[in-house]
């Protein structure tokens, strides 16, 4: 027999949350029912589907074989439901995955934050986790719904996976104050001084062309180092004479926070354009489309930029 769909739930929730607690909290029920509920679905399967480790418990191979048709199971009693499903963010509880490089954490995660904290009652019972996975499992965990959105430029995201776009974006320059070219960093200066060079090689194929770019255009003792995020380069660019080149968007945030001087790229670099990713099966799901209309709201100012129509495959 087929376990009963509260069941389910519970299960797609460990799966998500890694956690008997956390999944308590947010289905309103107790621990204890949780944990009732995951032994009868370890005796009906089986198999453990999610040992200790640590802090938190991890699915088993054949608790993520299960996964998607749990998933799946799940949205079809949904679409069978009484009248068409809604979303209350005001009312409901739901954490949310997102997943996004550390400059996104830094420059767009606040932003989303500050979002919710303005609307009525501060959405108490949603909750925002920037998730840090192996980026070559991005697209499994979209479609496992461990990350409900992905947040940049993920040109490998092909099977099943809907995409709308956020912006296009240049690329700036950070010097500390003190920098000899604060003032007058032309082309020549550019490229006769130091440089830190962002080498995000598993996260970032776009900054990737870029920093193969740059070491084609400086001499090799003009790279003072490689680091392996935009804000370890601004710190390098605070304490040392480097020059960090990272996406406008990210530069200001990071010139304000850290006494940085911001200045125009003298050299001609291909514009980085950041999107929202989302899977397939996540694409009808009432709480997925009203993340994505916020996340668009919050982040470009068009309340309702988000809509079915806009999404593409």
């Amino acid at each position: 027999m087929i376990p009963e769909l509260s069941q389910l739930r519970i299960l797609d929730s460990l799966l998500r949350e890694g956690s008997l607690t956390r999944t308590a909290e947010l289905l309103g029920m107790t621990q204890p029912t949780v944990s009732r509920a995951l032994a009868r679905l370890r005796r009906h399967f089986g198999d453990p589907l999610l040992v200790r480790s640590g802090q938190r418990m991890q699915a088993t191979a054949r608790a993520l074989e299960l996964a998607g048709p749990v998933a799946a199971v799940l949205d079809a009693a949904r679409q069978l439901d009484g009248g068409p499903a809604v979303f209350d963010p005001l009312a409901a509880t739901r954490s949310f995955g997102l997943y996004m490089v550390d400059g996104a954490v830094v420059n767009i995660l606040p932003q989303l934050l500050d979002g919710l904290a303005r609307m009525d009652n501060g959405a108490a019972g949603l909750q925002l986790r920037s998730v840090h996975i192996d980026p070559s499992s991005l697209e499994a965990q979209l479609e496992r719904g461990h990350v409900d959105l992905a947040i940049g430029r993920y040109p490998g995201l092909v099977n099943n996976i809907r995409q709308r776009k956020l912006w296009d974006d240049d690329y700036a320059c950070l010097m500390r104050p003190t920098h000899p070219c604060v003032g007058k960093l032309d082309r020549d200066a550019y490229l006769t001084h130091r440089h830190v060079l962002i080498e995000m090689e598993h996260t970032s194929q776009h900054n990737v062309a870029i920093t193969r770019k740059l070491e084609t255009l400086l001499e090799p003792t003009r790279i003072l180092c490689h680091v392996p995020s935009f804000t370890s380069a601004a710190h390098i660019a605070l304490h040392t004479d480097a020059i960090a080149t990272i996406p406008r968007r990210l530069a200001r945030p990071l010139a304000r926070d850290l006494g940085l001087t911001l200045a125009p790229t003298p050299i001609e670099l291909p514009s980085l354009q950041l999107s929202l990713y989302w899977h397939e099966r996540s694409h009808r799901d009432p709480a997925n489309r009203w993340l994505r209309e916020f996340v668009l709201a919050t982040l470009t100012g068009a309340p309702d930029a988000a809509t079915g129509h806009a999404d593409s495959a």
